[in-house]
């Protein structure tokens, strides 16, 4: 939940939620806010009860997690049937990275990504535990374009990203940004 910063803009929108974050003084940060929030190490059973939540948002995490197809056996459990899901991570075959392979440099963020996904493997594993994808918002990121906004004056934090259509996804989306739908009985 980092400092409760997606539980925040949740909440502007009338919407509510629970924060749950590896880091302790990250959860007690967003609980102090005013937000509740627990700390939990995701390649363990998440502390929620079967069937008792509407949604989860995992936002850039699962390629955090040693064993994901792990957590995704937990969010399916604790997801209510319908329940929904927002999950966006980097994507391993992005041009980019390839470029990286053929060049003899190591994925991006090696050491701390401990998972690396393509689509089709991000898919079949939350296929197979009962998710279907229901809308994608994919983007990448344009170096070049970014590099000639920030000298315009666009500040060192702009970034010029796109929006990536289902069939370039493999190769044009920097990260997948998805929500998924549980399904009526979780997994198969």
């Amino acid at each position: 939940c980092g400092r409760g910063e997606f539980l925040e803009q949740a909440g502007a929108r009338g919407l509510t939620g629970f924060g749950l974050d590896f880091w302790a003084p990250n959860a007690r940060a967003t609980a102090r806010a005013g937000r509740p929030a627990v700390a939990a190490d995701l390649n363990h059973p998440l502390p929620f009860r079967d069937a008792s939540l509407d949604g989860l948002a995992l936002v850039e995490v699962i390629e955090h997690i040693v064993r994901a197809e792990g957590l995704v056996d937990e969010m399916a459990r604790v997801l209510r049937p319908r329940g929904w899901l927002v999950l966006t991570t980097p994507n391993v075959v992005h041009w980019t990275y390839r470029w990286r392979t053929l060049t003899g440099h190591p994925p991006k963020q090696e050491g701390y990504h401990y998972r690396f996904f393509t689509r089709a493997r991000l898919e079949r594993i939350l296929a197979e535990r009962g998710f279907r994808l229901e809308a994608r918002a994919s983007f990448g990121k344009q170096a070049l374009l970014t590099r000639l906004a920030r000298l315009a004056g666009g500040g060192r934090r702009r970034k010029v990203r796109y929006a990536v259509p289902a069939p370039l996804e493999p190769l044009l989306a920097q990260h997948f940004v998805w929500r998924l739908r549980r399904g009526e009985t979780g997994g198969s």
